[in-house]
């Protein structure tokens, strides 16, 4: 076992805050190294200090040599996608400008480039966008962008600061795709940074952080052994700590709203250009229910939402919200937004950006103090109301503008991507928050999410994909039309990689989820699949039939 990055006692503060303390790890060559926990934990912090980034209390070694006497060393072998999306990227440059500007930082050839370039824009499926401008690209085309920007130069260590944020399930598993080809044909060394339970379970090594300091270090095997899954074993720990899940509470001056009216869609078409990005979508939306709109990127989804509340305007089609139409008198005070792209101000503290939010929503001085008092609640961030916003972890961010975006209690709630790249922690206080919301006051949400586990938290949701709904109905009957045409779903956990080319020549849907994998066909039973593992010579550490997930659903009606 080569370790590339010895870490031993390593401290990081920053100013009197302790953000690591004490944390042993060794990054082996050639392996996946996942770096797990809560917003706040310290996975940001970590990942810089492996890079040569921050400077650092204790010892970090890359090869055997102090980080901290030469970080070019380090730096020299290092390709580093840091936290935020695009945030590596130059938005007035195009896709394949952004790639041959980090290639050429990197001194990479020109025909090496070429050739490199195709394959990764192949892989990420941006190879039709190459003359698209970064800042024109959706947020999960720019993760995959900078993943492109991050590979090209095949760097010896790769770091990815939560690489797959805003990154729809079908790029998830093109990206881990192409991590594991770097992996076996070019030995890199990765080292990731995820929210994705299911992720860290394909590394070979993880470390759960919490509180700057580490709880569990070694094999994600060895968890799923005893747990249903590595969120549960996460949890536990979490618990077994004293961590207590936050609870949702209502302001006290809430009324329900009664005999409001949803949302109507009517044949809505918009294009940019030659480009139609919303494609005749018609659906309704009853008062008070949980919508989400599923998709991969470039779907139409946040076109679809700007040109409900009133941010673009439809070539054709119409809108009704709450009865109105968009940029009626009036319909702003009724409808809340939360976009995609972090909306609040950084350099405003956390009290600023409420009292701003407030203003905009033209609440009296009594009800905006009771409302700011209920955000901070929400957001955990009493005592923290002079702090910028910039210095905040992005879940914190994230439940901070979830708060400033039903400040004012909407009738209607759009809420663009709100957990995108939240640590399970900080998602489950998000969706009792949303419900709570629906539930209780009558508030109707329409949500765009790329964790399919949410998907079984909304009441309808509808499949986007190339501007159109392809499919719409309930979570469960989603699955059970699924069941029906596609058979029972198996899930097996096997020692190591199954031969996915013997599943093939027999019709049978193979499927990698973590390190288990799904297997269906119509008509399979649990006794065929064990006698054709027995033939294989495959052994497993379970076999058993589950529920057909929502993500396997979400990519079946995507391929059909």
């Amino acid at each position: 076992m080569n370790r590339i990055i010895t870490l031993r006692g390593l401290k990081k503060d920053y100013k009197k805050t302790p953000a690591l303390k004490g944390i042993d790890l060794d990054i082996v060559e050639a392996e996946i190294t996942g770096i797990i926990g809560p917003d706040g934990a310290g996975k940001s912090t970590l990942l810089k200090v492996c890079t040569g980034i921050l400077s650092y209390k204790g010892s970090v070694r890359y090869r055997g040599q102090e980080v901290s006497e030469d970080p070019e060393r380090v730096k020299k072998d290092l390709s580093f996608m840091p936290q935020g999306i695009g945030q590596n990227l130059y938005m007035d440059l195009t896709v394949e400008e952004n790639i041959s500007f980090f290639a050429s930082l990197k001194a990479v050839p020109e025909d090496v480039c070429r050739e490199k370039k195709g394959r990764l824009l192949e892989m990420t499926g941006l190879a039709g966008f190459r003359n698209r401008l970064a800042g024109h690209l959706s947020g999960g085309m720019k993760q995959k962008l900078g993943i492109c920007c991050a590979l090209i130069s095949e760097p010896g260590l790769l770091v990815l600061d939560e690489p797959s944020t805003g990154i729809d399930p079908l790029s998830r598993r093109q990206l881990w795709d192409i991590l594991n080809e770097y992996l076996l044909q070019r030995g890199t060394t990765i080292i990731i940074g995820t929210s994705y339970m299911d992720e860290a379970e394909r590394c070979h090594s993880i470390m759960f952080l919490h509180n700057g300091e580490s709880i569990y270090n070694g094999k994600p095997e060895a968890l799923i052994k005893t747990h249903a899954g590595l969120e549960d074993a996460f949890f536990e720990m979490l618990t077994e700590r004293g961590h207590k899940s936050q609870k949702a509470e209502l302001p006290p001056d809430a009324e329900r709203y009664k005999d409001t009216e949803g949302i109507m869609v009517r044949d809505l078409v918009k294009s940019f250009g030659s480009f139609r990005a919303v494609d005749g979508v018609s659906f309704e939306v009853s008062p008070g229910e949980i919508f989400g709109l599923l998709g991969p990127n470039g779907a139409g989804k946040t076109t679809l939402i700007k040109c409900m509340i009133g941010l673009l305007k439809p070539d054709t089609g119409t809108v009704r919200l709450s009865g109105l139409e968009p940029g009626s008198k009036g319909l702003k005070y009724r409808l809340g937004y939360m976009s995609q792209v972090f909306s609040l101000y950084n350099d405003l503290t956390v009290a600023e950006n409420i009292e701003l939010y407030g203003t905009l929503y033209r609440l009296d001085r009594n009800l905006l103090k009771r409302r700011r008092d209920w955000i901070l609640d929400f957001s955990n961030l009493k005592g923290y109301e002079t702090l910028q916003v910039r210095r905040l972890p992005l879940g914190v961010k994230q439940r901070l503008s979830l708060g400033c975006a039903v400040l004012h209690l909407p009738q209607i709630l759009f809420l663009d991507e709100p957990t995108s790249g939240v640590d399970p922690v900080a998602r489950g206080t998000f969706w009792e928050f949303i419900r709570m919301l629906s539930r209780e006051l009558g508030i109707t949400v329409v949500v765009t999410t790329h964790n399919l586990i949410e998907a079984d938290y909304c009441d309808r949701v509808a499949i986007m994909d190339e501007g159109r709904i392809i499919a719409m109905d309930t979570p469960q009957a989603l699955k059970d039309e699924f069941s029906k045409t596609q058979g029972k779903v198996f899930e097996v956990y096997p020692p190591g990689k199954l031969p996915e080319e013997e599943f093939r020549k027999r019709g049978i849907a193979l499927v990698p989820f973590g390190r288990r994998y799904h297997i269906w066909k119509r008509g399979l039973y649990k006794e065929e699949i064990e006698s054709f593992f027995k033939d294989l010579g495959v052994r497993y550490h379970y076999l058993r039939e589950i529920p057909p997930p929502m993500e396997d659903v979400f990519i079946h009606n995507l391929k059909r």
